[in-house]
């Protein structure tokens, strides 16, 4: 499939849809870089209105699914704002609000837990010490 619409794109390379589904077959191989690139490719090429907004929400679910916070956030932003200027596009733009939204507590809940990381391995590293030390007592009993 992934060279069939790279063949298409050889053929018209203008038109956004070979883009679209380029991006689609290059996710499902596992390519995840390559499905980005060619969806943001297509972007900048001609399409219909609904097109251009399933690309911009594929993309913003990619980065979300990369982890990519501040990409995704960007992307999901970019998504609704675009269903805002095209009012006439049929879209999802509570899920791109939902997604930003809880983009915000997953960025939230990372930094917080960086905190609980830190404690988690200091502790560990004193469990570790006092092992060796426990373990050098034991050799100097026998």
């Amino acid at each position: 499939a992934v060279s069939a619409f790279q063949d298409a794109i050889k053929l018209d390379p203008t038109a956004m849809l070979g883009f679209y589904l380029l991006g689609e077959a290059q996710l499902e191989a596992g390519k995840p870089d390559e499905a980005d690139a060619a969806w943001t490719s297509g972007l900048s090429k001609k399409g219909t209105e609904e097109l251009n907004s399933r690309i911009l929400f594929v993309l913003a679910d990619l980065k979300e699914r990369q982890k990519n916070w501040t990409g995704a956030k960007d992307a999901w932003a970019a998504y609704q704002a675009y269903l805002q200027s095209h009012t006439t596009v049929k879209g999802y733009a509570a899920t791109a609000e939902d997604r930003i939204k809880r983009i915000d507590q997953r960025i939230k809940d990372e930094k917080d837990y960086g905190a609980v990381k830190e404690r988690i391995k200091a502790r560990e590293a004193e469990r570790l010490k006092e092992a060796e030390e426990n373990a050098k007592k034991d050799k100097l009993n026998k």
